[in-house]
């Protein structure tokens, strides 16, 4: 991903306004991840930070693994809680946020283990730059490399580049597509961050509004970020704050649902902020429907089945 505008740390540090952090607020969504989602109890509890009280709250979307009863018994201090249906990542990350009461909130995937001094190296940074609403850090695989931690807006153009476009079966959009995901190496402004490693300030939620429910799964990430740069918020990458993310341990198990959310968010995603260009959004709507209906004719013959990422 192209940088847009990259500090040092130490500068971009020291010259914010700093406001004292009291708590950090942990949102957990859980779907048939029982065990992922164990560890990464496990791992935030090991690696708490130790400059602001720590709230775990975890959110169960009607798993049927146990995960619920396990969780339960394996941490009866934390707040649980229990959906009699999936209610989508938007909907149950919003269950968690109102009812919590951290100065900071940190929406964490449940395929996701933390690792040292992440959540006090965040804290320190939100602490000293008070104009940052959203922020966070480098997703690390299991494979030891950097996975897209930070993106940029969709646009009816940079679709094309997206990693499961037709279009990269060609040299060239494949070398478009790398230059596009490049990841920057300092604490960058961008347009995005990830949503599994997502640092949000309660202050700016309260002024721009909660995740937006109309995005079941996907995209809603996004969103909330274009909200809260219109609003005057920065949004931020800061690489030092680093997590490991197994990725797609929900989303594997349905995964022709999980691509059609994706496309399906997408689409609302431009209706949302661009309705003027209706034109141009039919012919998008056609195109991503299109492109869901031959992935899926594909993964039958082919039995590659693997959706989007969470």
């Amino acid at each position: 991903m192209e940088p847009q505008k990259a500090t040092s740390a130490a500068t971009d540090v020291l010259s914010r306004q700093t406001v004292t952090l009291r708590k950090l607020s942990v949102i957990v969504l859980s779907y048939n991840t029982r065990e992922t989602t164990i560890r990464c109890i496990r791992s935030l509890f090991k690696h708490a930070p130790t400059t602001a009280e720590l709230e775990t709250v975890v959110i169960d979307n009607a798993s049927s693994d146990g995960s619920a009863e396990a969780i339960a018994r394996l941490f009866p201090r934390i707040k649980l809680i229990r959906n009699a249906k999936n209610r989508g990542f938007a909907a149950a990350c919003n269950q968690g946020i109102r009812s919590s009461d951290g100065d900071i909130l940190l929406l964490l995937n449940s395929d996701t283990e933390l690792t040292d001094q992440s959540l006090d190296i965040m804290l320190d940074f939100l602490e000293r730059n008070s104009d940052v609403g959203i922020a966070g850090g480098a997703m690390i695989g299991p494979d030891g490399r950097h996975q897209t931690s930070c993106q940029h807006y969709p646009s009816y153009t940079n679709l094309l580049f997206s990693k499961q476009s037709l279009f990269m079966s060609f040299k060239a959009f494949r070398k478009k597509y790398s230059k596009y995901r490049r990841i920057p190496g300092a604490i960058t402004d961008v347009d995005a961050v990830a949503g599994g490693f997502l640092f949000i300030r309660r202050e700016a939620l309260r002024k721009v509004g909660l995740l937006d429910e109309r995005f079941f799964f996907y995209v809603e990430d996004v969103d909330l970020a274009k909200r809260m740069t219109d609003a005057g918020w920065r949004v931020v990458y800061v690489p030092a704050a680093k997590i490991l993310h197994y990725g797609g341990k929900s989303t594997s198990l349905k995964p022709a649902k999980s691509y059609w959310w994706h496309h399906r968010s997408l689409y609302r995603y431009f209706k949302k902020h661009y309705g003027k260009y209706w034109l141009l959004n039919f012919f998008l709507g056609l195109g991503l429907l299109g492109h869901f209906v031959f992935w899926w004719i594909f993964s039958r013959s082919f039995g590659n089945g693997n959706g989007s990422e969470k």
